[in-house]
């Protein structure tokens, strides 16, 4: 684990029971068993890993969701654990997103939060995916609107278990959801979300650019730097994908090295998304 990555953990579960306002670095450092020119090394302000511990969260969820895409199962028990991977994920970071969302709002740059915002957004183009294993052309008009419904269900049965927190099968609970989902997909009903509304609420998130990905793997490059194997393969991504035409296949392959380590599976995820969109592209041209 980096000593970044190191930070924003133990900071996690400081700030889970308390405000950021009565947190000092001292607190910060002391749990983490570094000194304050570390964390300074890594971040300029509370405010700084505030933000940081935000972005953190998403890139965790988003890792998990695209293993869960990637798993060798049935369609139908991927949407199951799509739901069971959700609720786990809440309840692992309910109490610091109760605590410190609001205080996230009040500090941060209104574009810089839209982008935070936005990039939770790409994890309902998971469910997309799913919903189009599942159910296939059966749901090609409403598919949207049952993402819509995904979402809704994550929501608010999150509201039910975690005020107060209730003991729950999240696997059971997951089958029943999962099941009120084939009702939706099975009714005949005339679809309100259309793909154009859908793209629209998510048109900033939608693809990642060839710049995004290379400043995030030379920001890995920064944190990572007693890996000699890892070094060379942020090399050879950032050669391959500076040229006019990377080669998917050896995207894909040089993303398989990143996979072994928890804090760089944002990484593999993000070079799957680019590669995978980059073929897309390819092929209707």
């Amino acid at each position: 684990m980096s000593k970044r990555d190191l930070i924003i953990e133990k900071s996690m579960e400081i700030l889970s029971e308390r405000t950021i306002s009565s947190t000092s670095i001292q607190d910060i450092t002391a749990a983490c068993g570094i000194s304050k020119g570390a964390f300074y090394l890594s971040f300029k302000s509370k405010e700084e890993l505030l933000i940081a511990i935000f972005e953190y969260i998403i890139r965790d969820i988003t890792a998990k969701y695209q293993v869960l895409l990637n798993l060798q199962a049935e369609p139908r028990e991927k949407l199951i654990q799509y739901f069971v991977i959700s609720f786990q994920f809440v309840e692992k970071n309910y109490p610091f997103l109760m605590a410190h969302g609001r205080e996230l709002i009040n500090i941060i740059d209104p574009n810089a939060l839209e982008e935070i915002i936005q990039q939770f957004k790409r994890a309902d183009y998971v469910a997309l995916f799913l919903l189009d294993e599942v159910y296939g052309n059966q749901i090609s008009q409403n598919k949207y609107d049952l993402v819509v419904c995904i979402q809704g269900l994550v929501k608010s049965y999150t509201e039910i278990i975690m005020n107060p927190k209730q003991r729950v099968d999240y696997y059971e609970m997951s089958k029943i959801l999962a099941h009120h989902i084939d009702v939706l997909a099975t009714a005949p009903i005339e679809p309100l979300i259309t793909k154009e509304m859908f793209e629209l609420n998510h048109k900033k998130s939608r693809h990642l650019e060839k710049e995004e990905l290379l400043s995030e793997i030379e920001k890995c490059k920064k944190d990572i730097l007693d890996d000699a194997v890892l070094h060379d393969t942020f090399d050879l991504l950032t050669e391959e994908l500076q040229k006019e035409s990377p080669r998917k296949a050896l995207l894909l392959g040089m993303s398989s090295n990143l996979t072994a380590s928890n804090e760089l599976r944002w990484l593999a995820t993000l070079i799957k998304q680019y590669s995978h969109h980059m073929y897309e592209k390819s092929r209707t041209n």
